[in-house]
């Protein structure tokens, strides 16, 4: 084909035969540089293409991120799940294991995770030691340390559902006859529950004692639970009954003596008295009687 000549269509047709994936003219002849030139071209066919909508970049980053973020989420949500599901399986097995046996292991277990009670569980104070658990003695017996009450009421609340709690878990154990309860707080240098460890190196007070004790009768199939509580002394039940009353005058209302009370009751009474009077009144209005009234004061002073 001479310089400058134009091609012919079949010329034409037969050059752009020969062009490979990579836009050069394979020369069309056999032999191993002709087949490595053919392999390199099927190669670059899977080459990177910049004018692919699919994969431009030829990089699937933003498809690797979208799914490690996903299964990141997922994992994340199935751990705390799981977690969860643990730890309610953990505090079941704690109120099982106290039911059905009371050792000082299991005892420990139930005051460290909760034991069930109503609707949730109830959490015991973080300081607490397990003084006695026997099944052939039939006695439970454990000591707790408050340190987040602030005062006598708030103290002798919470211990109460603490040990009802604990005492109701233990004594559906047919071995258990009696649950002691003793509950200890810091105090201050005028006998003041204090929370925390009072910022001193003295030693808890025991405050309280909840005494839980089932009793079979032989005559009948009742069983009897009683409760005791011991070691309140007269300055404490002074001030549970000081911080009762307070409590007890945030719902009344001040402004309310016995006057108003009196004074609301007659209102009621003249009231009452004046639903006769509309009977007589008739359709004028009372001016018949009111000339009946004028007239017999008149008589009278006559």
């Amino acid at each position: 084909m001479a310089k400058g000549s134009n091609l012919t269509p079949e010329e034409a047709e037969e050059l752009f035969s020969r062009v490979d994936a990579a836009g050069v003219v394979e020369p069309a002849r056999t032999g191993k540089g002709s087949k490595r030139r053919r392999r390199r071209a099927a190669e670059q066919k899977h080459a990177i293409d910049p004018l692919s909508d699919e994969d431009p970049s030829g990089s699937k980053a933003s498809v690797s991120i979208s799914r490690m973020g996903i299964a990141f989420i997922v994992g994340t949500i199935l751990l705390i799940v799981g977690m969860q599901i643990g730890y309610g399986v953990m505090r079941r097995l704690n109120t099982a294991n106290l039911s059905d046996t009371v050792t000082t292991e299991t005892v420990s277990r139930a005051l460290e995770g909760g034991v069930e009670w109503g609707n949730g569980f109830t959490q015991f104070p973080a300081r607490f030691t397990v003084d006695e658990a026997d099944e052939r003695a039939g006695i439970v017996e454990v000591s707790v340390v408050s340190t987040e009450a602030e005062n006598e009421l708030e103290l002798f609340s919470n211990s109460q559902i603490e040990a009802a709690a604990l005492a109701t878990n233990a004594l559906l154990n047919d071995n258990i006859n009696r649950v002691v309860y003793n509950v200890s707080a810091f105090v201050d240098d005028e006998g003041n529950i204090v929370p925390g460890d009072g910022g001193t190196s003295e030693s808890p007070r025991l405050i309280f004692t909840f005494i839980w004790t089932k009793n079979k009768s032989e005559a009948s199939s009742n069983i009897d639970w009683e409760l005791k509580i011991v070691g309140m002394d007269e300055e404490v039940a002074g001030r549970l009954q000081s911080q009762v009353n307070s409590v007890s005058s945030l719902i009344e209302t001040p402004s309310v003596d016995d006057t108003d009370i009196e004074a609301h009751e007659q209102e009621l009474q003249d009231g009452q008295a004046r639903k006769g009077e509309e009977i007589y009144l008739g359709d004028d209005g009372g001016a018949a009687l009111d000339a009946a009234r004028e007239q017999a004061q008149g008589d009278d002073a006559a």
